[in-house]
């Protein structure tokens, strides 16, 4: 787990924020209302100054609660171009963590739509609804500028 990382819920981490179904023990439900797509985990685990998270954090990533939010290198810092394949993955995962960040169980057709393209091309029709879905929550609006730039940098 990288610390300068900003991380959000996964599906399984969205369900278990809104239904308790997975029986996630206090202090580690704690962590993950801290996990909002903003914070880092060094971050998250200065808000629990006297508690080691460490191995809660840890846990909720193995245990699939929470997910990197992918970051696209900047284009002058880039060594060498990033194969189309990995580049699509990273795409097509940062478009469902971001929806499910900002707009939650609100947006699972969309990912259903984004998780069933096999490429770039089934992928980059999908932009406009991810945009909408992003523009429907007040932080979404706030942030959309980088995340479509961000998102760009990979679809392009």
């Amino acid at each position: 787990m990288s610390d300068t990382l900003i991380y959000v819920k996964s599906p399984k981490g969205i369900e278990e924020m809104n239904s308790r179904c997975h029986g996630l023990p206090q202090r580690a439900r704690r962590l993950l209302i801290m996990v909002d797509g903003k914070r880092t985990m060094t971050a998250i685990a200065a808000l629990f100054p006297d508690e080691d998270v460490r191995p809660l954090l840890d846990g909720l990533l193995t245990d699939g609660f929470v997910a990197p939010l992918p970051v696209a290198a900047p284009a002058a810092k880039a060594a060498a171009p990033v194969d189309d394949v990995k580049r699509f993955d990273m795409a097509r995962n940062f478009m469902m963590n971001t929806v499910n960040a900002f707009v939650g169980i609100a947006g699972s057709s969309l990912i259903t739509r984004l998780e069933r393209a096999s490429g770039l091309e089934e992928l980059r029709p999908h932009y406009e609804g991810w945009r909408d879905a992003i523009l429907l929550s007040a932080d979404g609006r706030k942030q959309i500028s980088d995340l479509e730039t961000r998102l760009a940098a990979l679809l392009s």
